[in-house]
């Protein structure tokens, strides 16, 4: 007979891991980088059985764990739930209600959404409790190298540009992958028991994933790595002041060699150099300063409620602020605004003291501060299932320290 409580804990443990890899292990394993298919139709028969068995396996977690629902909910968690419902509150006013303006076909931002970010999250918030964190870190380790190797073993596009994962993998969310490989492996050889094949393996995954971080060619995943290990050093270090001091002087010593460190990372990857050079030297942010400009601009015009979720430009192209900050104020006004700031200010501190106190599963938290600066980098909130779960997950988790 099926033990109820293992199966419950298998199905939650296995929610919680394809959060962090499903989408890039299944895609590694079946769509090689740069091979002759048939473009988006062949793309959409490996990701949509994919995500409909990801959503699929979020319901089920939800209907099992539907009466285990948490009684003491944080106010962190309430308001980033109260954010969510006020950003497809203003999603659904923008699309469908609104006549003053036109964002053209939104199917895939409402799948992104609905279909996957909210009952991810969701099926977090009842299911946390029996999510196994020792076997889903292992499991997300080995995954990642698993696809780290495919996707490099599949070849590159030969064109010594940014490189993407595959055809399904873009070269922002691939320079990120091999962050958080970076970040992994450096964390499992600090802190976890490991034998001597093991340490080969890391060594293996950190070295990758370094290479995977420069060849992407984008500048997002650089900056994120160096924030969290610069958050990780100032929350480890029992006494601030020598944190502060320990990051004071690598700042410096990064500063004095930063020559010797753009052309080392230019051996591996030209563009990455050429990038960063261009932004450390010219100010280059890749036409970041106008778009911050154009939602600030939006957020003064209507600075209570927000005055639209995009930026809607004559040629009838929509896009998002690029920064998670901007994209609250523009699209959900100081309302939104107070709101993200204040649980992610709950988030940072969580992490903090998860770090400081050497808590066993820190490792979660260091990729809680990866996905938030990738996302004041790039991307969006509502695109961005892994950083809606992770703060469920540590509200719900660690909601007293």
């Amino acid at each position: 007979m099926i033990n109820k409580y293992k199966l419950n804990v298998f199905l939650s443990t296995l929610n919680f891991i394809l959060c962090f890899i499903g989408f890039q292990l299944v895609t590694s394993i079946f769509l090689p980088h740069y091979s002759n298919f048939d473009g988006i139709v062949t793309v959409q028969s490996v990701t949509i059985p994919y995500r409909a068995f990801s959503l699929g396996l979020s319901l089920l977690v939800i209907i099992i764990n539907i009466t285990k629902i948490p009684r003491f909910w944080p106010l962190s968690l309430k308001l980033f739930l109260f954010f969510w419902v006020i950003l497809i509150i203003r999603f659904l006013y923008d699309d469908v209600i609104r006549t003053d303006i036109s964002l053209g076909d939104t199917s895939q931002i409402w799948l992104y959404m609905l279909g996957i970010c909210v009952p991810a999250f969701l099926s977090i918030i009842v299911s946390y409790k029996y999510i196994d964190i020792n076997k889903s870190f292992l499991f997300i380790l080995i995954s990642i190298g698993i696809s780290l190797t495919i996707f490099l073993a599949s070849g590159l596009d030969g064109q010594g540009g940014r490189q993407g994962g595959n055809i399904a993998v873009s070269t922002i969310t691939f320079g990120h992958f091999g962050v958080t490989a970076v970040i992994l492996g450096i964390y499992s050889f600090l802190f976890k028991k490991i034998n001597f094949i093991f340490k080969i393996f890391l060594i293996y995954l950190i070295f990758i994933g370094v290479f995977v971080m420069l060849i992407a060619g984008s500048r997002g995943p650089i900056l994120a790595l160096i924030v969290v290990l610069m958050f990780w050093i100032f929350s480890y270090i029992k006494r601030p002041s020598y944190a502060v001091v320990s990051i004071i002087l690598a700042s410096i010593l990064s500063l004095i060699f930063m020559d010797y460190i753009l052309e080392l990372m230019g051996e591996v990857s030209p563009i990455i150099e050429s990038r960063l050079r261009s932004s450390i030297y010219d100010g280059d942010t890749s036409n970041r300063t106008v778009i911050y400009k154009l939602a600030l601009d939006m957020f003064f015009d209507s600075p209570i409620l927000g005055k639209q979720l995009f930026i809607i430009y004559t040629d009838d192209k929509i896009e998002y602020a690029h920064n998670l900050i901007l994209d609250a104020l523009m699209g959900l006004g100081i309302v939104g605004g107070i709101s993200i700031s204040y649980f992610l200010i709950q988030a940072f501190k969580k992490s903090y003291r998860l770090i400081h106190i050497r808590d066993p599963n820190f490792w979660i938290v260091l990729l809680l501060i990866q996905q938030i600066v990738m996302n004041m980098l790039s991307g969006a909130f509502y695109y961005n299932q892994l950083l809606s779960v992770l703060l469920a997950f540590i509200f719900l988790k660690y909601r007293r320290i």
